[in-house]
């Protein structure tokens, strides 16, 4: 089946897209919405968009569309170091560059960079790395540049695809720049014991102490949460939602118990997924998973049995 992933060829989403299906068939998608749909209509089996950046934060694109657009699930995640090179036709040189163009989270990546070697040229925004790179490559860029020449802020594997040359390289401000890359499908993989769970909450009623209730219901079952951010519900002004990944799967009686004491308490709650975390797996947290499960089971069928003594 073909994977779908936010294109044209030479993004950092293909490389994360080569790296989590092992070279399967891939088809460059123009934006993230054509990824999704593409999998929605089951033209591809599974698609790869970018959903976080260290330095800038969410991809709205991407997090938006999970929310209020699809039904779609993520089914693994991928954390890709991003390398930042930048690159122009053959023989040019840094001192002939009047204008940068690239996609807006690598042009912030390397903001201080450009500020300090090219403080005079103009950043002009791509859809995409690549999408730059073709632009550089078919002197297809729009507006007055200066009548110098352009430059892209690119991913390494755009320059041969693209018949470019390194101007620069690790051009990026810091050496932990990177990007998280989801795998979006519509299934829930089984647990392995180094999981985490995505979810929108939308809050009933805005009252004081509302966002609180709703931490509590995790902290209580010692479950760590690894991103908690809020953002409008395009319903109306001042109406915001909460975007939450929590340690642990679906299938955890922590997590199970967790997600449905939201559901009773919030007015609505939309899973985003429960997949296997990034990374390599944590044993000693997976051992503790599995004993807290034991604990809320052996817990459970305590209150059952009791229950079961209950006379008319």
């Amino acid at each position: 089946m073909t994977v779908a992933y936010l294109g044209p060829e030479g993004t950092f989403t293909e490389t994360a897209a080569r790296l989590v299906t092992g070279g399967q068939d891939l088809f460059p998608c123009s934006d993230i919405t054509q990824v999704l749909r593409m999998v929605e209509s089951g033209e591809s089996d599974r698609g790869v968009v970018p959903i976080e950046n260290t330095l800038e934060g969410s991809v709205r694109a991407t997090v938006d569309a999970l929310a209020f657009e699809t039904d779609l699930l993520i089914q693994a995640e991928l954390e890709l170091p991003i390398s930042l090179v930048l690159a122009a036709q053959p023989g040019t040189a840094l001192g002939d560059l009047t204008a940068v163009l690239s996609h807006p989270v690598a042009l912030a990546s390397a903001r201080r960079w450009l500020t300090a070697t090219l403080p005079d040229a103009l950043r002009l925004p791509a859809a995409s790395t690549a999408r730059a790179a073709q632009q550089v490559a078919t002197r297809d860029v729009a507006g007055d540049v200066g009548g110098g020449a352009v430059a892209a802020i690119v991913n390494p594997l755009a320059v041969d695809r693209y018949g470019l040359e390194i101007v620069a390289r690790d051009i990026a401000d810091t050496a932990s720049n990177t990007t998280r890359f989801v795998v979006v499908g519509d299934r829930v993989p089984p647990p392995t014991g180094w999981d985490k769970t995505s979810m929108v909450v939308f809050i009933d009623e805005n009252r004081p102490g509302a966002l609180l209730t709703l931490l509590e219901i995790f902290a209580e079952r010692d479950l760590n949460l690894t991103r908690l951010e809020s953002r409008p519900t395009k319903a109306e002004l001042g109406n915001y939602c909460f975007f939450l990944d929590v340690e642990g799967h679906l299938a955890d009686e922590r997590v199970g118990d967790a997600l449905a004491a939201v559901r009773r308490t919030q007015r609505e709650i939309k899973l985003l997924g429960s997949y296997r975390r990034s990374g390599a797996r944590a044993t000693a947290e997976a051992d503790r998973i599995t004993a807290d499960d034991a604990e809320y089971r052996e817990a459970a069928t305590w209150l059952g049995e009791w229950r079961d003594r209950i006379t008319d």
